[in-house]
């Protein structure tokens, strides 16, 4: 393996960490935008330290709905919090 693969499990953890902490006042988006980084920091990790393909076959399909739905998500939080401010 090589050292990017490692290198981007820490980070997406330290994205998770930094908009978990500085993304406070921004409520629900900023919520879903840190489970968002947790999510790509364990499949990641997942990859780098366990060895598994998480990017062929049915993984690659189950990655690409689960960011297909947190995009969607965040784009509904989005919309819904401009229009209310």
């Amino acid at each position: 393996m090589s050292f990017l693969n490692y290198a981007y499990v820490f980070l997406w953890a330290a994205l998770a960490v930094m908009v978990a902490v500085v993304g406070r006042k921004e409520g629900l988006l900023a919520l879903v935008m840190a489970a968002f980084f947790v999510f790509m920091t364990v499949w990641y990790g997942i990859r780098a330290f366990g060895g598994v393909a998480m990017f062929d076959g049915v993984l690659g399909v189950i990655f690409k709905c689960v960011l297909g739905a947190f995009a969607a998500a965040m784009a509904v939080i989005w919309i819904i919090k401009r229009r209310k401010g």
